[in-house]
């Protein structure tokens, strides 16, 4: 099972920006995750806001009840191609 992650402490705005530019670069290289940030609660929308600033990626907070995550799961944490090819 092929799973990518970051593991990080609580972090300041510069160590943010570089983890966010990091992930950035990856999905622009094609690899489009989903990619899964553990942060305090106390920092999540700060994560949430700087994604939102400076990518185009779909930044979700995956947090509250059982069947509020399930929707996540089902609805938000995948990656829907665009770009369909014909045969």
């Amino acid at each position: 099972c092929r799973k990518n992650c970051i593991l990080a402490d609580e972090m300041g705005l510069g160590k943010t920006i570089q983890s966010i530019t990091f992930l950035s670069e990856i999905f622009l290289m094609g690899i489009h995750g989903p990619f899964l940030i553990i942060a305090p609660l106390s920092t999540i929308t700060n994560w949430e806001r700087e994604f939102r600033t400076w990518t185009e990626m779909n930044a979700i907070v995956y947090h509250g009840s059982q069947i509020s995550r399930q929707m996540i799961q089902q609805y938000e944490m995948v990656y829907r191609d665009t770009q369909v090819t014909e045969a």
